[in-house]
């Protein structure tokens, strides 16, 4: 399903960002994950949805840029770091793994 729904490129994703409804609904959410105390990712969702997350995380990072809250709840839930297999999809750099 994924595949079927995912974001297909940088530019489809930026353009995600860019729309007033889509990028502030996903904006929104995070900054009230990124409002959960004491929990992991693991710990809110379970898995495989948590995989789920570090990949979102690291799609929209690399959308975006190290400013947003992306990278924010990258930093809390993931050490920072970037979601390899995500990184190999857009033909980033997955040796460069961390969110800064």
């Amino acid at each position: 399903m994924a595949h079927r729904y995912g974001l297909a490129s940088l530019p489809e994703t930026q353009a995600y960002l860019a729309h007033p409804l889509l990028g502030a609904r996903l904006r929104t959410l995070i900054e009230i994950l990124l409002a959960t105390r004491d929990r992991s990712a693991h710990q809110i969702f379970g898995s495989p949805d948590d995989l789920k997350l570090h990949s979102c995380l690291t799609l929209f990072h690399e959308a975006e840029g190290s400013a947003g809250v992306f990278t924010q709840a990258l930093d809390k839930f993931f050490d920072g770091k970037l979601d390899s297999a995500t990184l190999q999809l857009l033909g980033s750099n997955p040796d460069a793994q961390t969110a800064h």
